[in-house]
């Protein structure tokens, strides 16, 4: 099948980008790399009357190191994360996270602003830019303003994106070398979608226990869900001690479900996201420590 006709537009620049979307209103759409929306074009899914594609925006690509950080453009792919093309704020998480997306064709043209905008409860970005408290510019035509990244989603597949915004680059904190952090992503029928996602970052003692442990889960809701009761069972405890049957409880109320369920689904859910968030542990990196971009994390 082929897309419904549409007027193609490319803009040069932010500002005009934003009028242009805020002229044409409810039926445009923004094209960015396009790997999701592409498809849905083509099975006509969506229909929209304007593509206004900002690819051609050269201030939306790359990244540079400000302050603290590293600010990452919108149209950064995430091949150009995988390999090292721009700077890793995260010490090795970011290049983690991009490596297990989708396939290389995948990566050479998906872009971070665009995982973000299509908001799938499955892509890794929404979950690691929460975990990492991620910062998210975007631009309209009442202006630019900013929001954490854990407040963009609001369900799954829509964001807290305006019909005339675009995101302009997402802002993330570097972490301090002695910070742990932790991906793994167990893949859900087929590979290429993620049937859980953990994200983990903590710091240890001298004795090894975990302490200010931030721990995110995707895939398990419509929005990232960071486990709030499951950080406070893992502090204080060594990362080699925690097993599925450890972690459970705490995954349990995080996810508002029964342990003992008679729900076989639920209860399989809820053991394979447990499952998920120990593999994250164990397969954790120290920032600045070398890391092996397997995409799913360390066996």
């Amino acid at each position: 099948m082929k897309p419904a006709e549409f007027s193609y537009h490319r803009p040069g620049g932010v500002s005009a980008a934003v009028a242009l979307l805020a002229g044409l209103g409810d039926g445009a759409r923004v094209l960015g790399g396009g790997q999701s929306l592409v498809p849905e074009l083509n099975t006509r899914r969506v229909t929209p009357e304007h593509l206004v594609d900002i690819t051609g925006i050269g201030s939306l690509r790359g990244a540079r190191r400000m302050g603290a950080g590293v600010r990452y453009g919108a149209t950064t792919t995430h091949r150009m994360v995988e390999d090292g093309l721009v700077p890793d704020a995260a010490g090795g998480l970011l290049a983690r996270a991009a490596a297990g997306i989708g396939h290389r064709a995948v990566r050479t043209r998906g872009t971070l602003g665009g995982s973000l905008a299509q908001m799938d409860p499955a892509a890794e970005w929404p979950t690691v830019f929460a975990a990492l408290d991620a910062t998210v510019e975007v631009c309209g035509a009442r202006g630019v303003r900013s929001l954490p990244a854990r407040e963009l989603p609001l369900g799954a597949f829509h964001s807290a994106l305006a019909t005339d915004e675009i995101i302009v680059a997402v802002e993330v904190r570097e972490l301090p070398p002695e910070r742990w952090w932790g991906l793994y992503k167990t893949p859900g029928t087929g590979g290429a979608f993620a049937a859980s996602l953990a994200v983990v970052l903590y710091d240890t003692d001298e004795r090894g226990a975990l302490h200010g442990v931030k721990l995110w889960l995707g895939a398990a809701q419509e929005t990232p869900v960071r486990l709030a009761a499951t950080e406070l069972l893992l502090t204080g405890r060594s990362a080699t001690e925690l097993d599925v049957a450890a972690v459970l409880p705490g995954v349990a109320q995080d996810l508002d479900t029964v342990d003992g369920t008679r729900n076989d689904t639920a209860r399989h859910a809820l053991r394979v996201h447990a499952a998920t968030v120990c593999r994250a542990l164990a397969g954790a990196e120290r920032v600045g420590r070398p890391a092996a971009a397997t995409g799913r994390g360390a066996p």
